[in-house]
């Protein structure tokens, strides 16, 4: 099975004194989709430009099984590559319709024609086929641009940002429709993206990229559950921090005690962190655990409540839509899942 091997590729650009990409090492093996997750910078269009041969680098090796995209000797064209690629813009040709744009990514010109509209029509396009580009709406666009990058049957799909321009609920019927055709196709992905929720929900590994380095790969559940650094933390979602001394018996913060017998590993304060939906409001008031109630977030099929300490601190809680809280209630609550760590 084709398992897509990337080792030690190092990216500078001439008018740049750092690195876009350093010692970037890892393996995607055959029908394993991979997202790329960091800020505008990171690194991620840099790589996805250089496995599409589009840039090259200083050093590094690409191989795809027994073809060798990339090493010290050469780089192979991008048109031997047999990838699938869509940008952020999507780049159709403005002056053809949507068949002659989807049979563009087709190599073999004799079933040209014939595969251009199977495709279409598996993307639910065929209807658009005489349309031309400017006749579209982003979604439309965005499905035309996919089914030229998936006509050739291409090994490899690289998507960088693809879903970027669309509306939250287009995004969502679209990286559906992808998911399915990609796992009926068993197609090996890598994509780019910013947004945790599409890593999180798409991929079966998240590689974490910040300025040209990778910090974490690893499942999603991992990455979310077991974040190794800060940067990845807060790159994946929301986590709340409490600094807490440890006595004989658990943990004493600024929101209350925490009961673990785990505290007594620990004689320095520890930085005690945990998501929002790791805790839970009680009625009860005889948790040890309480903050008086800041402001609350309505998201429609849960509401996020924010509570401060008497510092100022604040923390975030996920509870249920329906529930009414008070300005300046004093709210119980429980951890269900944290992590502790020394705090300095």
């Amino acid at each position: 099975m084709p398992l897509l091997s990337i080792e030690n590729i190092c990216k500078k650009y001439p008018q740049s004194e750092k690195y876009a990409l350093l010692d970037i090492s890892f393996k995607v093996p055959e029908g394993e989709i991979l997202a790329l997750i960091g800020e505008s910078g990171s690194g991620k269009t840099s790589f996805l430009r250089i496995l599409a041969g589009l840039e090259h680098p200083q050093k590094g090796t690409i191989h795809h099984g027994d073809i060798t995209f990339l090493d010290s000797k050469k780089s192979l064209p991008s048109h031997q590559r047999n990838l699938g690629m869509v940008f952020q813009d999507y780049a159709l040709f403005p002056q053809l319709s949507v068949l002659e744009n989807v049979k563009s990514g087709i190599n073999q010109k004799s079933r040209a024609n014939q595969k251009a509209l199977e495709t279409l029509k598996k993307m639910g396009l065929e209807g658009l086929k005489n349309k031309f580009p400017h006749q579209l709406s982003g979604g439309q666009q965005q499905r035309v641009a996919l089914a030229r990058a998936l006509v050739s049957e291409p090994q490899i799909l690289i998507l960088d940002e693809p879903f970027r321009n669309l509306d939250s609920l287009l995004k969502e019927q679209i990286s559906e429709e992808l998911m399915e055709i990609i796992k009926e196709i068993s197609l090996t992905v890598i994509f780019a993206t910013q947004d945790s929720k599409d890593a999180l929900s798409m991929a079966d590994k998240i590689a974490v990229l910040h300025q040209g380095r990778l910090l974490q790969l690893d499942s999603p559940a991992r990455i979310y559950d077991q974040p190794a650094n800060p940067y990845v933390t807060n790159m994946i979602g929301k986590m709340n921090e409490i600094i807490a001394t440890p006595t004989e018996d658990g943990f004493y913060s600024s929101f209350g005690f925490i009961a673990d017998p785990e505290s007594q590993n620990y004689s320095e304060k520890v930085r005690i962190t945990f998501r929002p939906e790791h805790a839970k409001i009680k009625k009860s008031q005889e948790q040890p655990l309480n903050g008086k109630l800041f402001r609350t977030a309505f998201f429609g099929d849960h509401q996020v409540v924010k509570l401060m300490d008497e510092e100022g601190k604040i923390i975030d809680i996920k509870a249920a839509p329906h529930r009414s809280f008070q300005e300046n209630d004093r709210l119980f609550f429980t951890l269900n899942k944290y992590h502790i760590e020394e705090a300095f």
